[in-house]
């Protein structure tokens, strides 16, 4: 017997590891356990003792109920929480009994002590014990999940594994939803929002970058494999466990749009055919962690990681939104931040802790890893300068920013009160100050203080006369239109509102998901999570073109709405200038994204958009929430000639636009499922939406509610 002690890692807390080998015993339901590995290093060995069958014919329960809790009331301990600490229970006091028990405490005191974590690697090499949900480990004497005290994986053995792979930021992520036909449609836009809000930090800072395959099918996955190098695989989609092949199976598209069922091993080798393959898979699919009781590397997740896959994330139970949103944004924060990979899990698991006391989702995810390294990245500290957006493929080009001419803080312009035509003008002072308290003077003030009276005076006459110039001549820039999109996704009410029957007969009259959003939105909906707004700008100059240097949204938010909420599938956008926001970070420059939907890097002051007198530019922009109520404008800094100036969209006489954060479906008064195949007819959700008794009208809810 060997102490096993991990390399330290900048940022790593786990330090050590304990591996269990956990194998067919001598009769049925007896099991062996042998210690491999342990800080300790003692050596140790038992039995298990399991009524398999029980436990076996529980697990639907133990899924009914951790996904139940997603809607459940917060109680300080949920009654459905039993189910899952009684299985945890057995399976812990069952396994760390007697000398395995004493090793397993003295491993983890020895961690403690070195102020680190400790690794539980489970080798599980009887294939029935494989379908059991270890992630469910409950020590009664601590009172504590293993998983959300200590990083847990299910170790694949491997005679080779590569070293970890030098990245320099960004962390390439390649991602995909399949949303094939005759299968539980899926929100494809929304998906793409929930995981983009969720690696927004990582996006705007340099250290991840995400693209979307626009065809989730088998010919599309393979050419954009051979095509560039890919750190992590993302798929978003459906899957299941064929009982009679014994396989896992993910649900591509097909040529005919249908699903296309492709086997584990042959998304394997799928994944192989890339140079270098990716060292990490996300699936996050319905029970992509599935596995059989026969085989040890039939499910998905496991034979991608037996095929050679360094490590694999997958979701052995189905897995709401919410959670789904709060485990990508804790895991893939960890592995940018270059921690390893099962401490990128266990924060995952953190960030749904998140979503309330009552959640129960965090058992979720799983990690099957190939080989003993949790460091699959070696990630450097620099983000690659080089990694810059790619040239947008639109109808009017933005222009790089010129090396000689400064964007970063365009001098401010005057807002004359009497000049109605010119409200849009917009003074350069912080835009976290309520107008009444916003200084007019702000240019006088910052000089008086760094030059003296003396000087001010001298300069004031000389901005007067610029800003005379600008009212004289107009906006150099004028905003066309302002159009919400609804498009797609949740819309939510404040609370109070009443929906009446009247409210949803008229409603339901509209065809199901082509009007009724921007019905909704009509009546004072508000938009939930990222609304896309399309606006229309056009030159006014005929001397010299007009240069729109930045943009940047002036935000007022307060707690998020928690009325009733109406939910919708995805719809179309055009090709135009596409930026987003991140309103939780109204510093943070807005991010482009390209004609692959990739979000890319700043967009401003990267490129510029120039206008000649009466061209106009489209500019699709959206703007998330993940934590308000946000109201916001946008201003837009311009250079016209030699005269700087700034406007808000929409205008200060116009209604700003609005956006709030997305809640647990339980928070709200009602939830409506609206233009989802049978779900035209709106519906009140249930707090026993997941639980014995209920029956769809025609088929099953859509994943995640």
């Amino acid at each position: 017997m060997v102490a096993v002690v991990m390399p330290s890692r900048q940022g790593s807390r786990v330090g050590a590891v304990m591996e269990l080998e956990i194998g067919p015993g001598p009769e049925q339901d007896v099991f062996s356990v042998r210690v491999l590995h342990s800080v300790s290093g003692d050596e140790a060995t038992g039995i298990i003792r399991l009524d398999l069958d029980e436990l076996v014919a529980r697990r639907p329960l133990v899924e009914a109920t951790v996904l139940s809790s997603a809607v459940a009331a917060r109680r300080i301990l949920p009654a459905t929480e039993a189910v899952l600490r009684e299985v945890g229970e057995r399976l812990f006091v069952a396994t760390f009994d007697g000398a395995v028990g004493s090793a397993y405490r003295t491993s983890s005191a020895i961690a403690a002590e070195r102020g680190a974590d400790l690794q539980i690697a489970l080798r599980i090499t009887a294939p029935e014990l494989a379908t059991l949900p270890w992630e469910s480990l409950f020590d009664p004497d601590a009172g504590v999940y293993l998983c959300r005290k200590e990083p847990l994986v299910r170790r694949v053995p491997a005679p080779h594994s590569p070293p970890a792979l030098a990245v320099t930021p960004p962390l390439r992520i390649l991602a995909m939803v399949a949303s094939p036909r005759g299968l539980p449609m899926l929100d494809v836009e929304a998906e793409r929002e929930r995981l983009e809000d969720a690696l927004r930090p990582e996006l705007h800072d340099g250290r991840v970058y995400l693209e979307w395959l626009e065809e989730a099918s088998w010919h599309a996955i393979h050419t954009k494999l051979l095509a560039g190098e890919w750190h992590v695989l993302h798929f978003v989609g459906h899957g299941t466990f064929d009982t009679e092949a014994d396989e896992g199976l993910l649900a591509f598209v097909g040529q005919d749009g249908r699903a296309d069922f492709v086997p584990a091993n042959a998304l394997a080798d799928l994944l192989n055919e890339a140079e270098p393959s990716p060292r990490l898979g996300v699936l996050n699919s319905c029970q992509s962690g599935a596995a059989s009781g026969s085989d040890l590397f039939s499910g998905t997740a496991a034979a991608l990681a037996h095929s050679g896959i360094r490590a694999v994330a997958a979701m052995q139970f189905s897995i709401s939104d919410a959670a789904a949103i709060a485990f990508a944004r804790g895991f893939y924060a960890s592995l940018a931040y270059g921690r390893g990979v099962d401490e990128a899990v266990r924060s995952g698991r953190i960030g749904i802790l998140g979503l309330g006391r009552g959640t129960l989702e965090w058992v979720t995810p799983m990690l099957y890893l190939r080989g003993d390294d949790p460091y699959i990245f070696s990630i450097s500290r620099t983000p690659n300068p080089t990694a810059a957006p790619a040239e947008p493929g639109l109808k009017r080009k933005p222009e790089p920013a010129p090396e000689s001419e400064p964007v970063a803080e365009p001098k401010p312009a005057a807002e004359p009160v009497s000049a109605p035509e010119f409200a849009g003008a917009v003074k350069s002072v912080s835009r976290h100050l309520p107008l009444w308290k916003r200084p007019i003077t702000w240019v006088a003030s910052v000089l008086v203080g760094a030059l003296g009276i003396a000087i001010t005076n001298q300069l004031v006459p000389m901005f007067s006369g610029l800003f005379a110039r600008v009212v004289e001549q107009g906006p150099a820039v004028r905003v066309v239109s302002v159009e919400p999109l609804p498009g797609h996704g949740e819309f939510a009410f404040e609370r109070g509102t009443e929906i009446s029957e009247e409210f949803l007969t008229e409603l339901n009259a509209l065809p199901e998901s082509e009007f009724q959003p921007d019905w909704l939105f009509s009546h004072d909906a508000v938009k939930i999570g990222s609304p896309t707004t399309r606006i229309v700008l056009e030159g006014t100059q005929s001397e010299v073109p007009v240069r729109i240097l930045d943009m940047q949204p002036e935000v007022e938010c307060g707690d998020p709405l928690d009325g009733s909420v109406f939910t919708y599938p995805s719809a179309g956008s055009e090709n135009a200038i596409r930026i987003d926001f991140d309103l939780d970070r109204p510093d943070a420059p807005g991010l482009y994204r390209s004609e692959t939907g990739a979000l890319e890097g700043p967009y401003f002051p990267n490129h510029t958009i120039t206008l000649e007198r009466a061209e106009q530019v489209v500019m699709l922009v959206s703007a998330s929430t993940q934590q308000g109520d946000c109201k916001y404008r946008l201003r837009l800094d311009i250079l016209g000639g030699d005269d700087r100036s700034s406007i808000v969209v929409p205008p200060r006489d116009a209604d700003p636009l609005h956006v709030t954060a997305p809640l647990d479906h339980a928070a709200y008064e009602a939830v409506y499922l609206g233009g989802v195949d049978c779900y035209s007819v709106f519906r009140r959700a249930s707090p026993t939406y997941f639980q014995e008794g209920y029956e769809p009208p025609c088929q099953e809810p859509p994943p995640g509610y």
